[in-house]
């Protein structure tokens, strides 16, 4: 996780105002960025997150629209059932919030412990392709 600190104002921030969404799409978001250990506080209706990770954040936004748009269809399945761990040791804060973006724009369901990915096992196979193809 950045030490990045919202009350802080050098901090590099971005803001996104949200004040059209739902409380369901704020929530899905919420959840994402709590999978990708993205810190993030709210002022009002705007969502604060670090300028370092705009990329991955502007990523997850466009997955809660597009979910929104096409009644959910491409949202990330669920953990329910058997996981697949994956130890990423060596990934840093960066690494594992980029490769959570692709998971997510994947519809692959998964969840960070520390650097331990888990993922449902029917999506092993596909984390473990990614993870080669990802080069870390």
């Amino acid at each position: 996780m950045t030490d990045w600190d919202p009350k802080d104002p050098d901090a590099p921030t971005v803001r996104y105002d949200l004040a059209d969404w739902s409380v369901d799409e704020r929530v899905e978001l919420v959840e994402m960025l709590a999978d990708a250990e993205i810190r993030h506080d709210w002022d009002g209706s705007e969502l604060l997150v670090p300028a370092e990770c705009e990329v991955v954040v502007d990523a997850m936004l466009d997955d809660v629209e597009d979910d929104d748009a096409h009644g959910g269809a491409g949202a990330p399945r669920s953990l329910d059932g058997e996981l697949e761990e994956f130890e990423l040791d060596g990934w840093t804060s960066a690494d594992r919030m980029e490769f959570a973006a692709v998971l997510v724009e994947r519809g692959i369901g998964h969840r960070w412990e520390d650097n331990l990915l888990l993922v449902g096992v029917d999506d092993a196979d596909a984390v473990e392709d990614l993870l080669d193809e990802f080069d870390r």
